[in-house]
């Protein structure tokens, strides 16, 4: 078992005077040596710690020297994280004395709600909170009683509700961190029933979220994979009426491109004549604009060298070119490819 410096012998923590004190003058944390940090007898930058940063480090240090694993060190991780909430090393030290405790990782839970909220796209947080999750998951299973099921989903449940309320109070929606959490408790839960209609209000509000896109082809591959007849049906009409709310949407072409072309799960660009007719139809509208819609062409493209129709293809990598000018040299690529394809 590690070994745990200081602890007296009812293992009492700081009283709540003695917090606001620096840890130099706590009662409790005489008997540590703090250790300094070492940058070398020549350091090429010093630089300028905020007050308290290197008290507590300096005692962190000790603690991990130590191997401690007690309560005080439990808060000192609090407080090391308070000053630098990305310090991996004390979130991972933190999640020791957790384990070693056996503490309430329900109140642990609580612990980090205002950390995700501050810190949204802070990864530490979030994988913190993804292991708390599973330890607590894990602790319901092992109790085996007629409500585990119903504590499980619960549990899964809110946590989804957590995600969806820090996107909320930050007004980030494209959050990689929280997204990548959200799957992580989709997935361990089973939780994918309720995932479409959740990603559905996400679009509403903006139809260009590339995260909410992102997800939704995952619900999809998730859940409802092999495709079926029915399935590839909801998920052309809903895309088509995305497209036609945002035709330059790249992220709903993107989506559109991920059930056709080569690959398992996916037709011929050619396979559904709405497809063509939804491209033809953004370019006729946009042959006015300074600007036309290169994803529309470039589905036009695709569907054509579907239909073996070479010269087309290239017509319309053409047009590509002239009107996606920083793109102009994938074109070419692209042109050449075929080329090559067709005198082989």
């Amino acid at each position: 078992m590690p070994m745990r410096i200081g602890m007296s012998a009812g293992g009492t923590t700081s009283s709540d005077d003695e917090k606001e004190l620096p840890y130099s003058k706590r009662a409790d944390w005489k008997d540590v040596t703090p250790i300094k940090q070492d940058d070398g007898p020549l350091p090429l930058v010093s630089i300028r710690y905020p007050p308290g940063f290197e008290e507590v480090h300096d005692y962190f240090r000790a603690v991990m020297h130590a191997e401690e694993l007690s309560e005080r060190a439990l808060e000192l991780t609090a407080d090391v994280i308070d000053h630098n909430s990305a310090n991996y090393t004390a979130w991972w030290y933190r999640r020791k004395c957790l384990s070693a405790l056996k503490s309430d990782l329900d109140a642990e839970l609580d612990f980090t709600n205002g950390w995700a909220k501050e810190n949204c796209k802070n990864y530490q947080v979030w994988y913190h909170r993804r292991w708390l999750i599973a330890e607590i998951a894990e602790q319901l299973q092992a109790t085996e009683d007629s409500e585990t099921a119903e504590k499980l989903d619960m549990l899964g449940r809110q946590e989804l509700e957590y995600h969806l309320d820090c996107m909320q109070v930050n007004d980030d929606f494209k959050n990689y961190n929280g997204w990548s959490h959200r799957l992580f408790v989709v997935r361990k839960f089973d939780l994918w029933r309720h995932e479409l209609q959740f990603v559905e209000g996400l679009l509403s509000q903006d139809i260009r979220n590339n995260s909410a896109w992102n997800h939704r082809n995952t619900i999809i591959r998730g859940a409802y994979w092999p495709l079926t007849e029915e399935t590839r049906r909801r998920e052309l009409v809903f895309v088509i009426s995305a497209l036609r709310r945002c035709a330059n949407n790249e992220s709903a072409w993107n989506y559109l491109s991920a059930f056709f072309g080569e690959g398992e799960g996916r037709e011929p660009w050619n396979a559904r004549q709405e497809v063509e007719d939804l491209a033809l139809e953004v370019i006729a509208a946009s042959a006015s604009q300074d600007s036309p819609c290169r994803f529309a062409i470039e589905a036009i493209a695709h569907i054509h060298e579907a239909k073996g129709e070479i010269a087309k293809v290239i017509e319309q990598y053409n047009i590509l070119k002239a009107i996606d000018a920083i793109r102009a040299p994938y074109w070419e690529w692209r042109i050449a490819v075929l080329q090559e394809k067709a005198t082989v």
